[in-house]
Parts: C-alpha cells; structure tokens; sequence
C-alpha cells in the first residue's frame, strides 16, 4: 500500500506540466491557507503492534475572497486493520469522523516579509464513524488553535502552531494527538485532551516550482499524563497551473509509542486566487 503510494505520486509530479511561479500563488504548504480549494488526501497509519489504519478523504474548503477567512468540509472512508481476533470484523471499511473546519485570519500584515499573519481556527469533528470497528472515535471533538505566519525570507516561512483538542465524551483515541482511533484497544477510555505545539520550516524552490518542510510536534495528554514526539518531512510540487501535490512522512520520535508512521499523500485542485486583503 505504501509503494502504490509513493509511486503514484511521483508519477503524477514527474509528467505534468508545471507553470513558473504557481507555487507562490497558491501556497499549498501554508497550513493557514484559505484559498477556496478541493482536497484530496490518502493516509497510511503504521502502529506499534501492527495494527493500520487507512483513510482517503475528500474535502472542500471555501475561501472568502478578502483572503481572511475559509470554511471547510472533509468526509473520509476509512480501512482498518486490527492485528488481533475481533470475531470476523479485523479488517472492514466504512465512513470515518466528518470534520468541519473554519480559518480566520484577525490580522494581516499588507507587506511582505517579517510576521505576515495570525489566524484563528475551529476543528468539529462528528462520531459518525464507528468507533467499535476502529472507523472514529465514538464522540464529537473540539481543536481550536492559532498560527503565526511568519516570512524571514521570501522562500523561507516558519508557521508556529499551537492547538488543543478535546472531546465532549469519553473517547477511543489514544494513536495519537488527531484524534486518531486506537487500534490497540477498541475500548472508550477517558476524554480526550491534548495540547500540540508545532513548529514546521519551509523553503520553497521557485525554479523546482515545489517546497520542502521540516515539522517538529510535541503533543501532550492531561489525562494519561504522556507526550508523543513527531518529526515531519513534508516534500511537494506544483503539477499545473491551480493544482499541487505534497508527500508528507510523520516519524514517531520519542514518548508513549502507539503511532509509528504515518504516510500522507496530497493533492489539491485551487478555484481561483482570493484576493489579498
């Protein structure tokens, strides 16, 4: 599965036709992107005990032409492995969590270079997966969370991101701090909340027409008490004048081992440009 993967996006980079300076239009690597876009993920989940988790998700997101605010929509069919004897029902599929998503951006600064923006953002997630076969979470959860943008350079941006999540309800999520089920038991525990610190590098290579990204998170449970420890590559291109594709590879680094790797393939289609507030 991870082969297919990786291949299909090579090959998609390696014949399309690329259009000089798309790359700087449509930011796709900017985590507080509110550009009206559809998206396309498919993600790999490798857990400690061999158990996985697969997701294609579909979403779209629709950006208010001022440039400052973006409403969003994703629904994911979701394929989980569970490598233990779960009576007949250790490999299925069906429809994850739906998520919802609002960006908004209270400041904007009008020139280039130095700290560009600071936006706000509101993740609801919806229990409409079934949370027994591994497929969601089993409750509604909360991630609000803020994003500096800042530009030292023009092809050099750093985007330091803090988030919390929480969960109305006890919950079955322990593989990691996204609300991603746990494989390892089935079994509600207790709510969810976590806080994430993150701090992702990008540099953009305008000539290539792509980036490369370097995301370093540090995530913490109240509950368990615990942290996790994730290093994230981040690897995209331009593949057409509104359409990009990135490969992101997430490493566990250190803290309570549950998720091991995680293999994100993404691909976005752009509806326009918003203009600039």
């Amino acid at each position: 599965m991870r082969r297919i993967i990786v291949t299909w996006f090579i090959s998609g980079i390696g014949f399309s036709a690329f259009s000089q300076g798309q790359i700087f239009e449509h930011r796709m690597y900017d985590p507080a992107n509110v550009q009206s876009r559809v998206a396309l993920d498919f993600d790999s989940y490798y857990f400690v005990a061999d158990n996985k988790f697969f997701v294609a998700r579909a979403g779209f997101y629709y950006g208010i032409p001022n440039g400052r605010h973006a409403f969003g929509l994703s629904i994911p069919l979701v394929h989980s492995i569970f490598n233990a004897d779960f009576a007949g029902y250790e490999n299925t599929t069906g429809i994850g969590d739906i998520r919802m998503s609002y960006m908004g951006a209270p400041y904007v600064k009008k020139t280039p270079l130095g700290l560009e923006r600071v936006s706000c953002y509101l993740d609801v997630t919806a229990p409409t997966g079934n949370a027994d076969l591994g497929h969601g979470v089993g409750s509604w959860l909360y991630k609000p969370g803020v994003i500096f943008s800042v530009q030292p350079s023009p092809a050099f941006s750093v985007y330091p991101e803090v988030r919390f999540q929480f969960s109305g309800t006890r919950v079955n999520s322990r593989g990691g701090a996204d609300g991603v089920p746990d494989l390892e038991n089935p079994d509600k525990d207790e709510k969810l909340q976590y806080i994430t610190l993150a701090l992702p590098f990008t540099y953009v290579m305008d000539d290539w027409n792509g980036w490369v990204s370097m995301n370093t998170e540090y995530a913490y449970t109240f509950v368990e008490e615990t942290y996790f420890l994730f290093l994230r590559f981040d690897f995209g291109r331009m593949i057409g004048k509104h359409s990009a594709a990135g490969l992101h590879i997430t490493k566990f680094i250190a803290g309570q081992p549950r998720l091991e790797t995680l293999v994100r393939v993404k691909f976005n289609f752009f509806i326009g440009v918003n203009k600039k507030s």
